[in-house]
Order: structure tokens, then C-alpha cells, then sequence
């Protein structure tokens, strides 16, 4: 196996546990996020944002790593909202000054999930091997 296939997997396994946790423990979440659940809309919300929405990227990237038709497109979407959720934390780091281990650790594993996904997305961009012709 090699790092790019690796870093795919890392990917994969950091936003389905990510979802898994935001899904199945919503109070450990948002606590863990600095976040307090006022009533039942916040449980939903968080189950729904944290949970069901990172566990369908982790979807999109292990699908989009199979080579096959639509995987670069599949790629380059989950890049897009990986890089876009990696930004605002950087931007909230330098801005508000949200310098936490905690939140160092939230960015640097979306910037391993970043990279790992577009690895993938130029490895599935590049035309594949023909194989040997008998």
C-alpha cells in the first residue's frame, strides 16, 4: 500500500470518527467543541452537522478513491469542503485567537485529511495504466 492510498485511509477513518462521534454522542460533542446544547434543536443539530455530514464525507472520499468514473469530481468536493472547514478554523485561530490543543489537533487532522484527499485527486486524474495485452 502506498502513502497516498494510506493517507486516503486516514482520511476516511478521522471524518467517520468524527461522524460516528458527533452522531452516536452529541453532548460528548458539542463539549468537546466548546459548545453548549440548550434543548433538543441543539441534540438535532449537532447529531446532523457533526455527525450525518462528516460521516457522508467520509463516504465521499472512500467512494472517490476508487478509480472510477466521477472519481476526481467526487475528490475534488470533498477537498472543496475539507479545505473550506481547515480555512475558517486557521482563520478563527489568527482572528479570535482560538488556540487550544484541542482545536490545534481539529486543524492539523484536517490538514492531513486535506492532503490525503488530494493525493487522491491527482492520482485519480491521471489516466491509468494499460495493463499487458496478451
Amino acid at each position: 500500500m502506498n502513502v497516498r492510498s494510506q493517507l486516503v485511509y486516514v482520511s476516511t477513518a478521522i471524518l467517520f470518527a468524527l461522524g460516528l462521534l458527533g452522531l452516536v454522542n452529541p453532548f460528548f460533542t458539542a463539549k468537546m467543541l466548546g459548545l453548549e446544547i440548550a434543548d433538543v434543536r441543539g441534540i438535532s443539530q449537532v447529531r446532523a452537522t457533526f455527525g450525518a455530514m462528516h460521516l457522508a464525507l467520509g463516504g465521499l472520499v472512500l467512494r472517490g478513491a476508487v478509480r472510477r468514473a466521477g472519481a476526481p469530481a467526487i475528490l475534488g468536493a470533498a477537498a472543496l469542503l475539507v479545505g473550506a472547514v481547515a480555512a475558517a478554523r486557521l482563520l478563527s485561530v489568527v482572528i479570535d485567537g482560538a488556540v487550544t490543543l484541542l482545536n490545534v489537533l481539529f486543524l492539523l487532522s484536517e490538514i492531513v485529511a486535506l492532503a490525503g484527499i488530494l493525493l487522491a485527486w491527482f492520482d485519480a486524474r491521471r489516466p491509468q495504466e494499460a495493463g499487458p495485452n496478451p
